[in-house]
């Protein structure tokens, strides 16, 4: 699933996510509810789990999975280690194709 990092602490990264992206196994351990299916969690990515000298900035995304689910309802998260431009290079583009087209309207109307 994708997180963003919300806050970098000593600890490590804190990662917000939806919980309709948890599996069934996280949820019954965090004892949701279907209402609270579409709230945001907080999990913890400890530096341990993070690749040594790897740059995080905040609210970068992020792909990671639930590790573990402590009795105190805390989240423990793992990096997930695939390319993430790989999986997301189509999305990319087109994203930038359109700031492109924006940014060029943009100008037109301001030279008006």
């Amino acid at each position: 699933m994708i997180g963003h990092i919300k806050n970098i602490s000593k600890f490590g990264l804190f990662i917000t996510f939806l919980s309709s992206d948890l599996s069934q196994e996280a949820l019954l351990a965090l004892s949701c509810s279907e209402t609270e299916l579409t709230s945001v969690q907080t999990g913890l990515l400890r530096w341990s789990e993070t690749a040594s000298g790897e740059n995080y900035y905040k609210g970068e995304a992020i792909n990671v999975t639930v590790k573990a689910v402590r009795e105190d309802k805390k989240i423990e998260l793992a990096l997930v280690e695939e390319a993430f431009l790989e999986k997301y290079e189509q999305k990319i583009a087109t994203t930038l194709d359109r700031l492109t087209s924006l940014h060029t309207k943009n100008q037109e109307v301001r030279n008006l």
